[in-house]
């Protein structure tokens, strides 16, 4: 079997589980039980995100209405399904309204570019949608069941801009007819909208990493693929054999006809009228009644046998015979091939638990898969929708601070522009001015919110999260798979409380007891009064106080004038200190606050930025990517030691130096200054064709004077004379209207 065939199969396999589909052939249940066992594992009695940092209570109010705005839960089995068989997937959300319309992408309908620093730069979806016509006619090209059209939508989205097409035909991500010809025009409309976040809101998650980089993420069933082929293979031939074997087989010596009879008991025997269809002369229609010839099938597909067989002779045999359909070789061998496979994926095959006998050992068993999808789980919500309700609240916390300055008055400073400028001095001293500007409108902001943030009174029309520092969003697990039983809350307890007494605080204690919780919110739940750690500390003061006391009533063994007490090492006053503080600290939790650098912040464009996205300009202040031999042109040449390229003997294009000048030294850059692109990532190149390439100054393109170069006025003055301007000049002749360079034919490479 090839390998385009083994992929056609094995992504049918993984097409049926994403999809849940059942009018494909599929035999094995490898990749759906894996599915529905991580899924249980992952999701448990369900996810709840929660900001690690609250004072006011909003965020998680937020995020909750985030979540059930877009039926986040009722998706989670699909997306599951999906970033487990595709390796990788795109969480991608949008302002809309007052809300946010959250997305998940597979890995089939999106494509990531980042940066060299290793940020997305851009990123492109597409997905379809459905319309309702009132004519029918217009359903054309493509109609789904419910009588409408599917359409088809791309989102590029830039940290500026998002560019959205809508067509009629589907969208490709490869639209191009291949062969070096031109690519094909993008069928639809395309409309560009600013993108006001100033940065991409979208997060790419990845499943089992490769150890070289985090850009490549591989499929839970890729590797196993001819393995779970194989099992398919071996589950099918047995389903044959069952279906070919199960039924008893009938042995006689005795002929068919005598012996078997058609299925129906009151079988109506056929004649030469009934079969032809004679009808009488009454008129009354021919007989319709076909019944079926002797000794076929009945009703039910199966032949009977009638209960009393007569004239038997003493020689014959009539018995039945009931083969082996599935040997129990191969019964134990498909049974300990999935088990392998199961172990291999790092689950339990539920079906085969022979290695546990006892409620414990089964739930130990389960760890395993417990450890797996606790992975996953992280991958998909700590990297992933943790990030992007990060985002949102970053978001959210700006359009508060620009809301609250707009409705008590406040104009925030424009920022100057250097292309709105003539002069370099006049945009120097307006951007002195700028600085000084905004830091007073924000140290002014600031003071008023903290102001009414202190009074406990937002002014109306505020909008946003109040700024709350941190802006980090964790997750947890609402209940675990395996409900825990009284003895096992009990048995936590009792951990508690020998901690407590072993002098662990509370906070660290209770972990035990609520794992699910923060510690902000187990001190919450020690807001009450702890009778029995005041009652147990009192006592433990009292009996530090009665041993001082016995020790200023015992004379000292080495000077009997004075008391055991005045002795400096004997001394239990900070045993008293210490134990005061311990009651203090237990009758005074509170929770702590975490300052804004320790949450993420995402990479947004600059001020100066947004304002030429909000007036519709290009972007200028963003990082270009600087990669020799891509388009960079730090370093050393890529084709040093070439003649006419680089240092050496004959070193042309050395601008304009002297051969006898010597070598010119590389200029070095900072590692900070340089990063490297991650393994496995895709850069954006930026989209213009007039940029130069690596080979720009190679032999026979834009070569300077007295270089051999075939359009070079001193190397061919026939063609451009004597004094003309080089190839690549702004007026040269050789470049069309569109400042595209025209090649001549005899530089062409002849075709082979």
């Amino acid at each position: 079997m090839d390998n385009s065939s083994i992929q056609g199969q094995f992504s049918q396999i993984l097409t049926a589980a994403k999809q849940r589909r059942g009018d494909l052939s599929v035999d094995s249940m490898i990749v759906s039980s894996h599915l529905s066992q991580m899924r249980t594992f992952i999701l448990r009695r369900g996810i709840e995100f929660y900001a690690e940092q609250d004072s006011f209570g909003t965020r998680k109010e937020f995020i909750s209405k985030v979540v059930e705005d877009n039926m986040l839960e009722m998706k989670m089995e699909s997306i599951v399904d999906y970033f487990l068989c595709d390796g990788q997937g795109l969480f991608y959300f949008r302002p809309t309204g007052d809300n946010y319309q959250l997305l998940f992408f597979p890995k089939d309908s999106y494509r990531a570019y980042r940066g060299q620093s290793g940020e997305l730069e851009s990123v492109v979806l597409i997905y379809s949608f459905n319309i309702q016509r009132s004519n029918v006619l217009n359903t054309y090209p493509s109609q789904n069941g419910n009588g409408g059209t599917k359409k088809w939508i791309q989102l590029k989205v830039y940290r500026d801009k998002i560019e959205q097409t809508i067509s009629d035909e589907k969208i490709e991500f490869e639209n191009n007819m291949g062969g070096g010809l031109m690519p094909f025009k993008m069928p639809g409309s395309t409309e560009t909208l600013i993108n006001t976040l100033g940065y991409i809101p979208a997060v790419e998650v990845f499943n089992h990493m490769d150890c070289t980089g985090e850009s490549t993420g591989n499929g839970e069933f890729d590797w196993l693929a001819n393995q779970i082929l194989y099992h398919d293979e071996l589950v099918r031939n047995i389903r044959k054999n069952l279906k070919f074997f199960g039924n008893p087989t009938l042995v006689s010596s005795r002929p068919k006809h005598d012996i078997v009879e058609s299925g129906d008991e009151n079988t109506f025997r056929p004649t030469i009228s009934s079969q032809a269809g004679f009808a009488p002369i009454a008129g009354l229609g021919g007989s319709t009644r076909n019944s079926q010839p002797f000794g076929t099938s009945g009703i039910d597909g199966q032949i009977r046998v009638p209960r009393v067989i007569a004239n038997l002779e003493p020689t014959d045999r009539v018995q039945y015979m009931t083969p082996d359909s599935v040997s129990g070789d191969q019964n134990l061998y498909v049974k300990q091939y999935r088990s392998e496979i199961r172990l291999a994926l790092g689950g339990v095959d539920d079906i085969d638990i022979t290695t546990a006998q006892t409620a414990y050992e089964i739930k130990t068993l389960y760890g395993r898969v417990a450890a797996t999808a606790e992975k996953k789980a992280r991958a998909l919500f700590t990297y992933g929708l943790c990030r992007l309700f990060s985002m949102m609240i970053y978001t959210e916390e700006e359009l508060f601070k620009k809301s609250f300055a707009a409705v008590e008055g406040l104009t925030e400073p424009a920022i100057p522009l250097p292309e709105d400028f003539k002069d370099v001095s006049e945009f120097e001293i307006a951007s002195a001015d700028y600085q000084e500007a905004i830091a007073i409108f924000s140290k002014t902001r600031d003071e008023l919110m903290r102001v009414k943030l202190d009074s406990g009174e937002i002014p109306a029309g505020v909008t946003g999260l109040i700024p709350d520092g941190s802006s980090s969003v964790d997750w947890r697990w609402m209940g675990e798979v395996f409900e825990e039983s009284t003895d096992d809350i009990l048995n936590n307890s009792i951990v508690v409380r020998n901690l407590q007494e072993l002098g662990v605080d509370s906070i660290e204690a209770l972990k035990y007891l609520f794992p699910g919780k923060t510690d902000e919110e187990r001190a919450a739940m020690l807001s009450g009064y702890p009778f029995r750690m005041v009652q147990q500390t009192q006592q433990s003061i009292n009996s530090f106080i009665g041993l001082l006391g016995n020790l200023y009533q015992l004379p000292h063994p080495q000077m009997p004038d004075k008391p055991l007490a005045a002795d400096p090492n004997l001394d239990l006053t900070g045993f008293l200190y210490r134990s005061l503080e311990f009651l203090r600290k237990e009758l005074s939790y509170s929770g702590s606050y975490k300052p804004d650098s320790a949450g993420p912040t995402p990479t947004e464009l600059s001020a100066a930025d947004q304002l030429r996205a909000a007036r519709g300009a290009p972007v200028r202040d963003e990082p270009e990517l600087s990669i020799p031999g891509i388009n960079g042109t730090a370093g050393d040449s890529p084709n040093a030691g070439l003649p006419g390229t680089g240092p050496g003997s004959a070193g042309f294009g050395s601008g304009g130096e002297s051969m006898a000048a010597g070598l010119s030294g590389s200029k070095r850059k900072f590692e900070y200054k340089q990063p490297l692109p991650g393994p496995g990532f895709t850069l954006r190149i930026p989209d213009n064709s007039n940029t130069a390439g690596p080979n720009a100054t190679q032999l026979g393109f834009n070569g300077s004077f007295g270089s051999p170069d075939l359009q070079s006025p001193s190397f061919n003055p026939g063609l451009l004379g004597i004094g003309s301007e080089p190839a690549g000049a702004a007026g040269s002749s050789t470049r069309s209207s569109t400042g595209e360079r025209r090649v001549p034919k005899r530089s062409k490479r002849r075709k082979s």
